[in-house]
């Protein structure tokens, strides 16, 4: 029969569970509610952050000392100024009869994004299609975009690899966006002076083009009915009626009448015959 501390410290039990912090700030680890008793102990990858033995005090390992910090009263961990070789797994255990794994977290650590300049490169003010450089400052990566209307595409893709950059247009504003799990920076450019001179279509303007596009089709349907008309025609002309067809034909002319036995000509008188 499975000892009852047993059965509190399965119930304890978390999933893994991922988390990004932004370099230089601090993180929080936490784990459910264990009874007391265990040898307590957080560990990141295979290196012991700290170790808590039941009934005594906890002890900070290593690299970690002046950095971490145990709360005894919900055995969470608290690690300041994180770095980028802090990044791992960091793992809780209890162990009574045997060790269980009562938090894990996968942990990433990122920079803050740089920030960007937004530029508007060139836009049809009629229709308000653009297109748009950002640029990561200090920095060669760029994206290039296409606008049109409210809608943006990446011609060519920046080389990001942690963090993601967009491009849209927002309550009358082109806007470059650069983030990550843990930052964000943007820029702006005003998008109204793109448009400032797009037409607007009255109901008079709209009125005379619907009678221009009614004229031309009456027009264009007219030309075709001409042309079929005269092709028309001059097909029949050429045409041969049935009627004349049938008076021409050879059977036509004979008809059923029987042909006359054809005479041969007398012969042609010789002088030795005339003698």
């Amino acid at each position: 029969m499975p000892h009852p501390a047993g059965r509190c410290l399965l119930q304890s039990l978390k999933s893994s569970e991922t988390r990004f912090v932004k370099k230089g700030s601090d993180l929080l680890l936490d784990v459910d509610t264990i009874q007391k008793g265990f040898v307590f102990t957080w560990k990141c990858n295979s290196d012991v952050v700290v170790i808590f033995p039941g009934g005594s005090e906890p002890s900070v390992k290593g690299k970690y000392q002046g950095r971490a910090s145990f709360f005894k009263q919900n055995y969470s961990l608290v690690i300041r100024n994180m770095q980028h070789e802090d990044s791992g797994n960091y793992i809780a255990t209890a162990t009574g009869f045997k060790e269980r794994i009562v938090a894990d977290y996968r942990v990433t650590v990122q920079d803050p994004v740089s920030p960007v300049n937004l530029t508007i490169n060139s836009f049809d003010a009629q229709y308000c299609n653009f297109t748009a450089t950002c640029k990561v400052v200090d920095s060669e990566v760029s994206g290039n975009y296409r606008c049109y209307n409210q809608t943006c595409h990446p011609l060519t893709k920046p080389d990001l690899k942690d963090s993601l950059m967009t491009v849209y247009v927002q309550e009358g504003s082109v806007v470059c966006n650069h983030s990550n799990y843990v930052s964000w920076t943007n820029d702006t450019q005003p998008f109204v002076s793109l448009c400032k001179n797009k037409p607007v279509l009255n109901a008079g303007t709209i009125a005379r083009i619907s009678v221009a596009a009614s004229v031309t089709a009456g027009l264009l349907f007219f030309g075709l009915f001409k042309c079929w008309k005269r092709k028309r025609r001059a097909n029949t002309v050429n045409e041969v009626p049935e009627f004349d067809r049938a008076a021409t034909s050879p059977s036509s002319r004979h008809g059923n009448i029987p042909r006359q036995k054809e005479q041969s000509s007398p012969p042609i008188a010789t002088e030795a015959a005339m003698g």
